[in-house]
């Protein structure tokens, strides 16, 4: 009988080990196995896991784990549509795969209440609020401690530090804060009629309505805590898991590498919407435990991501939208989560009347689409279960040129054309004859404003001058000077002459004639001047740049007969070419008595109606001109005159 009933033992050990290998399922999450802590596991919406490691954070589908953050992670929490990630340097949110991070003390757990986000950090406790991290205050031992967790139950709420458990009435403005215990809290299970913890990670207690704590049970190394029905399942780092009575809290059976294909090293717990049990380990993977009270639930789909023109759009918020005709380029990514039968979901879509086939492709890209009203629906079948469809609805418009506005505004251009073309023809042919007499007029006031420069361009005193001089070297039977003087003289003429000819001369003609003119004033007169000719072209020559004729030597000659004294023995002369800006600048400087002196001094008779015709014909050349001419004053001292002005830059090429 003794034997019999051993035998039967056995035969009971070997199902039950079978059996329980059966709920078990392993997945691994990273490639480096002996290095990934999962400690964390919670569910998004659509049903993927996310997974919190020390290598990262993961979403996994049952067939593939996608890296969402290679930083370190210690808790996930999905609240509304917003997954918030815990890490050793602050906290990361996830909003429509957009992720923003924010730098703050290690979070170690995130808890939500009435939409709020609380943070247990190694500082105290902080509330996120419009994308911050504020420090909540309490006193100064919670302020200063590590804040493991954050649980509300019985409408208090408990705060688990290194420095003991306490109860306080609100975290924002708390009115009662208590101590209830001296003991490290991290693991808190709300059940039924207790709230369950773990003490130092071996010893569970229960906690009351009245804040009453009492142990109930005791094991080493204890992780983490679930309710899988009526039962407490017990996570422990050096020995699988153990089972519990969630009434009683008596021992119901042990799982671990003994009985069943699992670590002894297990983490966190979590158990998904279809009841499946999902256990973290220190090695990388993660195990799925499939209760006898697993649902067979319908599959659900829901809409990962809509994109139009291959960007993003907010599909959470807006599900009907109104694009324009260029937003053509329509692209869906919808997902079932099915960790019961993760190959064998399937799906199809339809778009207006047209329906696809069944396939396991979960994204469809619609190009280059006409105008008109979509209704885009899809859904999925996992094991011969259908899911509920979903559907976005969205309107491309019409091309301009197809919309009645169009037609509207471009008869009326049209016809607006068409008699503005009449019109403008009549008042063409009214001012052809205007513009004619206008021109004519123009071009004999420039005509007459250059006569009258040819005639005021050659002194009638300085040829005398210069007549003089060639007698007296003649007299005097200096003949090389006297050639040379003659020479001078005849190229100035004839420059003088050629330039009168012609519209426009090279800069370099200006100058030859300014230096043959400056080099016969300095023969002629009883004191010395010396001149100088500056270029600051940037690399253009002077034989590429036009200019009008006659438009610099006035100045030059007010210069010289007005400027100078006959005991000033330092008289200077400079003038200056300087392109700029599309543009070429000229100025005249001397060191004289200063322009109101040389006013006061000169015959006006002829000089004055010289610079004033030269100044006019300055301002027909170009309206923005910069005309300009003046005393130069330093420390209230007169030090000579300067004339400045600009031209259009002209070239030959």
């Amino acid at each position: 009988m003794h034997k019999k009933i051993l035998f039967i033992i056995f035969i009971f050990a070997i199902y039950s080990n079978y059996a329980q290998e059966n709920k078990l399922s392993r997945f691994s999450i990273v490639d480096d196995f002996t290095e990934a802590t999962i400690n964390h596991i919670t569910q998004d919406k659509i049903g993927y896991l996310w997974i919190a490691s020390d290598n990262g954070v993961y979403k996994f589908d049952g067939i593939r784990a996608q890296n969402v953050s290679t930083k370190s992670s210690n808790y996930v929490l999905k609240n509304q549509n917003t997954i918030y990630i815990a890490h050793t340097n602050g906290l990361t949110t996830c909003y429509q795969n957009k992720k923003e991070h924010f730098n703050s003390n290690e979070v170690y757990k995130i808890s939500v209440f009435k939409n709020s986000i609380f943070l247990a950090t190694a500082k105290g406790i902080c509330i996120f609020r419009k994308n911050q991290i504020v420090p909540l205050f309490f006193n100064s031992i919670i302020n200063s401690s590590i804040v493991y967790n954050i649980v509300n139950a019985n409408n208090q709420f408990y705060i688990a530090t290194n420095k003991g458990l306490w109860s306080t009435d609100n975290l924002i403005t708390p009115q009662k804060i208590k101590k209830i215990s001296n003991l490290t809290f991290k693991q808190f299970l709300a059940t039924k009629n207790y709230m369950v913890t773990v003490a130092n990670n071996l010893e569970i207690f229960t906690i009351d309505k009245n804040a009453t704590i009492q142990k109930v049970y005791e094991l080493k190394d204890i992780h983490s805590l679930k309710q899988l029905n009526d039962e407490i399942w017990i996570s422990t780092t050096s020995n699988g898991i153990e089972v519990i009575n969630a009434h009683t809290f008596s021992f119901i059976r042990k799982v671990n590498k003994y009985n069943a294909k699992i670590s002894n090293t297990l983490t966190s717990l979590f158990v998904d919407t279809t009841n499946f049990l999902w256990v973290g380990s220190n090695n990388g993977y993660i195990y799925q435990y499939d209760s006898n009270t697993s649902k067979s639930v319908v599959p659900k789909i829901h809409f990962e991501k809509v994109l139009v023109n291959y960007k993003e759009v907010n599909h959470l918020e807006n599900k009907k939208q109104n694009l324009p005709s260029s937003e053509n380029n329509i692209t869906f990514s919808y997902k079932t989560v099915d960790f019961k039968n993760p190959h064998k979901t399937q799906y199809r879509y339809q778009l207006n009347k047209n329906t696809s086939p069944w396939s396991i492709q979960s994204q469809v890209t619609f190009a280059s689409l006409q105008s008109g009203s979509y209704v885009f629906t899809a859904q999925s079948k996992s094991n011969n279960q259908l899911s509920g469809k979903i559907s976005y609805s969205f309107t491309i418009a019409d091309p301009f040129y197809k919309q009645t506005w169009f037609y509207i505004l471009i008869t009326s251009l049209f016809c607006l054309g068409l008699a503005a073309v009449i019109e403008l023809r009549i008042k063409k042919i009214k001012k052809k004859n205007q513009q004619k007499v206008v021109q004519l007029t123009t071009q004999n006031y420039l005509m007459s404003l250059e006569q009258k420069a040819l005639q005021l361009q050659m002194n009638p005193h300085f040829i005398f001058n210069v007549l003089n001089g060639i007698k007296a070297l003649g007299n005097a039977g200096n003949l090389k000077e006297l050639n040379k003087t003659i020479t001078q003289f005849s190229i100035l003429l004839r420059s003088i002459l050629n330039n009168s000819r012609t519209d426009e001369i090279t800069l370099l003609d200006e100058i030859q004639t300014l230096e043959s003119y400056l080099a016969l004033e300095q023969k002629m007169h009883t004191f010395h001047f010396d001149y100088s000719i500056q270029l600051n072209l940037k690399a253009i020559d002077t034989e590429e740049i036009l200019i009008p004729p006659m438009l610099i030597q006035p100045f030059v000659e007010n210069s010289v007969r007005h400027a100078f004294s006959n005991t000033n023995t330092k008289a200077k002369i400079e003038v200056i070419f300087e392109v700029k800006h599309q543009n070429l600048h000229i100025t005249i400087l001397d060191n004289g008595i200063g322009f109101r002196k040389i006013k006061e001094k000169r015959d006006k008779k002829h000089k004055s109606a010289a610079l004033e015709i030269t100044e006019e014909r300055i301002q027909n050349i170009t309206p923005n001109h910069g005309f300009h001419i003046g005393t130069i004053l330093k420390n209230e001292s007169v030090k000579g005159t300067k004339v400045a002005f600009k031209i259009p830059l002209k070239t030959d090429y």
